[in-house]
C-alpha cells in the first residue's frame, strides 16, 4: 500500500470535478465563518470550526484520490 503516495495517480474528469466542487463549497463556508467576525462570538470555537472544515476537505480529497 502506497500510504505516502509516492506514485502520482491520474485523476478522472469526475474526480477532478468533485474535488473542485468540495473546495469551492468549503471556501464559501469559510468566507461565511469570516463574516462572523463582525458579531460577538467565541473565537476558540470559530477557530476549531475553520480547522475542522479544512480537515474534512483534506480527508474528502484523500478519499477521492485513493
Amino acid at each position: 500500500m502506497d500510504i505516502f503516495r509516492r506514485e502520482i495517480k491520474e485523476l478522472s474528469h469526475d474526480q477532478k470535478a468533485y474535488i473542485d466542487l468540495f473546495k469551492y463549497k468549503a471556501q464559501e463556508l469559510f468566507d461565511k465563518f469570516l463574516e462572523v467576525n463582525a458579531i460577538e462570538h467565541d473565537a476558540r470555537c470559530m477557530s476549531l470550526a475553520k480547522t475542522n472544515l479544512e480537515q474534512s476537505i483534506m480527508w474528502a480529497v484523500k478519499a477521492i484520490t485513493r
